[in-house]
């Protein structure tokens, strides 16, 4: 499992690998650059290339990477974006290294870019950009020159890298700080930065490669706020299934879904339960979608209600039959449907709080105190905006406290839905790195709910599945959008590629 650390963590970890553990900044730096310059080597289609160094470690790092490309048969120009009296130690040493190399500047490193059209010049004449002008530690926004230069970089037409996070990016929240570079790649150093894992951020940063630059396991508690990003070694986390076994050995799961013509949540959360394992599904749906859950789930026990007359023992019978819940998709709201949650919490099974579920809490303080840790619960963000009364732009504007909080005060297990889904336990806090845009799509969260019941029904510990689903979920739709195209494809087809994982 890869870390995620913030910018000032990342700093701790790179203290904590000098001071405690003795290892010279000059060897980090020799690391980091040879994992970009031998990245670029693997994956470039050409060999012209264009170093644009900032003053700071970073632009070190990037004067290192012209070294050793240069040294490579790469044709290498440098482009020092600040005077070079400016320049950290590491800078001005690595910069001695290079002039005594010969490798050509295209601009006087002690008088920095004083003209951009010299860049402009120069962009021309190259297939490929190192971005080393800011690293992790940027504080404030892009603007001026800096801005103009990332303006140019983004405007040609060459294949860019980015050093360790796409300049202009904050590490420690993905926001965009005025203006960013857009890389094609960024090999970014020991683990992830929020920035390079978060939107939109992510997208800045292309594809993100994690180089190993030899830092000692240990450094990374000196990080302090430390998240983790899901990968495939989570699928370990699947039982193996008994050959001495039964229906009734992979879970009863009940899934409480559909109001009157919603009965397509109610049959892909109930069929993504089955494809996940599940043994036994039942569905309690209201009495207009019978026919069309028996079409189109017909392994599923059904039960419906009649909103204008409910039967009270009926769900009741319903969750006490049932090993695992799910409640909310295509549910409505109203006083049947609060009834139907509040029974749920109350029973203290494991389940899963979703859509219509998270809606009814929202309008029930009462309901909201029954939360407990064998919930799940899948808000995405305007769900999470209802639930704490908050709008959708203050939810966005820190996803991972907003779901540590929600977490710490309700004891639920959160799984944050976004482009990049925040899952909050009482032990950790995940991203989700699987995924794409074709998942905006309707009935892609009923597919989430019904793999987490799924997943619950055939053993997984509560806080295991609600890392492992959202993974699962993003693996199926990454498969489908290579199958179909992030544009055509449905959630129907998340639920069948569900069989190729498994």
């Amino acid at each position: 499992m890869e870390n995620i650390v913030t910018g000032t963590g990342f700093k701790k970890i790179d203290e904590c690998a000098m001071t405690k553990f003795g290892i010279p900044s000059l060897v980090l730096m020799e690391r980091a650059a040879l994992s970009v310059a031998d990245f670029v080597m693997d994956t470039a289609e050409s060999d012209t290339v264009l170093v644009a160094a900032g003053c700071g470690n970073n632009g070190a790092d990037g004067l290192a990477i012209a070294r050793m490309l240069h040294l490579n048969g790469f044709n290498v120009k440098v482009c020092a974006l600040a005077q070079s009296s400016k320049g950290t130690e590491e800078y001005k040493t690595q910069l001695k290294m290079l002039e005594k190399m010969g490798v050509p500047f295209i601009n006087q490193p002690s008088k920095g870019l004083t003209n951009r059209v010299v860049l402009a010049d120069a962009l021309t004449d190259v297939d490929i950009v190192i971005d080393a002008i800011f690293g992790v530690g940027l504080s404030k926004n892009v603007e001026g020159k800096y801005a103009e230069i990332i303006g140019l970089i983004n405007a040609s037409e060459v294949t860019t890298y980015s050093v360790d996070i796409a300049s202009g990016i904050d590490a420690d929240t993905g926001k965009v700080m005025g203006k960013a570079v857009r890389a094609d790649y960024t090999v970014t150093f020991g683990a992830h930065k929020i920035g390079t894992a978060l939107y939109p951020g992510a997208d800045y940063c292309g594809d993100v490669v994690v180089a190993d630059i030899g830092y000692p396991e240990k450094v990374f508690e000196s990080a302090g706020d430390l998240l983790h990003a899901v990968d495939f070694e989570e699928l370990d986390l699947i039982p193996s299934r008994p050959n001495y076994s039964n229906k009734g050995t992979f879970g009863k799961v009940l899934v409480i879904a559909g109001a009157r013509d919603m009965a397509g949540a109610a049959t892909m959360c109930a069929k993504a339960a089955y494809r996940t394992g599940a043994g036994l599904v039942r569905v309690f749906t209201a009495v207009e979608n019978r026919e069309i859950i028996q079409k189109t789930v017909p392994e599923a026990v059904l039960n419906t209600f009649d909103i204008n007359q409910f039967d009270e023992k009926s769900l009741e019978a319903s969750i006490n039959w049932a090993d695992v819940i799910c409640v909310g998709p295509g549910l409505g709201v109203g006083d049947v449907q609060k009834a139907m949650v509040e029974a749920v919490l109350e029973s203290k099974k494991p389940c899963v709080i979703d859509a219509d579920g998270l809606n009814s809490i929202a309008e029930h303080t009462a309901v909201k105190k029954k939360l407990h840790k064998k919930a799940i619960v899948t808000p995405h963000l305007g769900e999470m905006g209802r639930l704490l009364a908050k709008k959708v732009d203050e939810i966005q504007d820190d996803l991972i406290k907003v779901a540590r909080d929600f977490n710490y005060k309700t004891r639920a297990n959160v799984v944050l839905k976004d482009a990049r889904t925040i899952i909050a336990t009482e032990d950790d806090t995940f991203v989700n790195m699987t995924g794409n845009s074709g998942m905006a799509t309707a009935g892609s969260g009923d597919v989430l709910s019904g793999i987490l019941t799924g997943l619950l029904a055939i053993g997984v510990d509560v806080k295991e599945a609600s890392v492992l689903g959202p993974y699962v979920h993003g693996l199926a739709g990454d498969i489908c959008a290579e199958r179909y195209s992030e544009a055509s494809m449905m959630a129907t087809d998340m639920i069948e590629e569900l069989a190729n994982i498994f």
